[in-house]
């Protein structure tokens, strides 16, 4: 039998603040702490879908103590889409989108250390 993956477990994530970083993922997609290590990492998420903030400059293969990565998507459903669309304007957070790809729609925007982040929806079950 061959090796598989079922799915991404989670991302970590390096921030300036663990709980500040919670509160925000918290307040803007909903994210809810699942555990946390001492000192760190503080593991969030929604559904299957995990992030294990660290604090930024903690570890040397965090190229330097940089805030990075590319972008995590979130899925959801249209009627989430639109809703997270209210959400963010009403905490004015800004966002470029919706941006139709054929097969999906989705918006960007980012978290407060700068990290690139997308809500998408397929048009119909992928």
């Amino acid at each position: 039998m061959a090796f598989a993956v079922e799915a991404i477990d989670h991302v970590e994530v390096f921030v300036r603040d663990l709980d500040a970083a919670a509160r925000w993922y918290g307040e803007v997609l909903g994210l809810r702490e699942i555990y946390r290590w001492s000192p760190e990492p503080v593991m969030i998420g929604a559904g299957g879908t995990k992030l294990a903030l660290f604090l930024q400059g903690g570890a040397p293969e965090q190229d330097g103590g940089k805030s990075r990565w590319h972008r995590v998507a979130w899925r959801t459903d249209a009627d989430g889409f639109d809703e997270a669309q209210r959400h963010l304007k009403e905490l004015n957070i800004p966002f470029r989108g919706p941006i139709d790809h054929g097969v999906s729609q989705s918006i960007y925007f980012q978290d407060p250390d700068g990290h690139l982040l997308e809500i998408t929806y397929y048009l119909s079950k992928a």
